[in-house]
């Protein structure tokens, strides 16, 4: 009777806890979703983390695949990359809830528990890509073959943070993609106006 109630505890805990990256069961696909959509757009957001620290969550309309490959760059100096896998879609699955809607929809991202404590906003690419490599304090991604890796800066706006990618040096290399964070509360401004002008004028200044 021992044995069996010890067995049923040792389940239960199993299937209380977050899965690990290789625990997670991909989905037909998953391994082949590209870092580009249709459009040519990267598939790139900005991410909550968990209070937990194990977990990430974005908000996305677009329907992936759970299991997609992940790479995850916090962006706050010194900079530091992992590599994760995209869990399902539901309803608020990070704690505590999403920043626009407590009914809101998001992905979560299961993360090493080695991004605990890291700060900045979490950048989160869906794709398979090469390990990213450090330039001194900061991420390089090889996104494009045979062009530049892709580095990352986070900035500070009144009351938010804007998040980009450049193919090559941060402000002198031509900007890739950009998203804001919203944090709602003043602080103090970083940027430069090539962090948030439109895609269509970024790279004429």
């Amino acid at each position: 009777m021992r044995r069996i109630v010890v067995l049923c505890l040792a389940i239960a805990t199993a299937c209380g806890r977050e899965p690990r990256n290789h625990e997670l069961s991909a989905e037909p696909g998953a391994d082949t979703v590209s870092v580009f959509g249709s459009d040519g757009s990267p598939r790139m957001f900005v991410a909550d983390q968990d209070s937990s620290g194990t977990r990430l969550c974005f908000e996305s309309d677009l329907p992936f695949p759970s299991g997609t490959p992940v790479t995850v760059v916090h962006s706050a100096f010194p900079q530091y990359a992992t590599s994760g896998r995209l869990g399902k879609r539901t309803k608020s699955p990070c704690f505590p809830p999403p920043r626009a809607s407590a009914d809101s929809m998001e992905y979560s991202v299961v993360a090493p528990g080695d991004t605990v404590g890291r700060r900045g906003v979490p950048i989160v690419i869906l794709g398979k890509v090469p390990a990213a490599e450090m330039r001194g304090d900061s991420v390089a991604l090889m996104v494009e073959a045979d062009k530049p890796p892709w580095r990352f800066r986070t900035c500070a706006s009144e009351e938010g943070i804007h998040a980009t990618a450049w193919s090559g040096v941060p402000l002198a290399a031509s900007r890739r993609w950009h998203a804001y964070y919203y944090l709602g509360y003043d602080v103090e401004p970083s940027c430069t106006p090539r962090d948030y002008v439109p895609d269509s004028v970024a790279n004429k200044l």
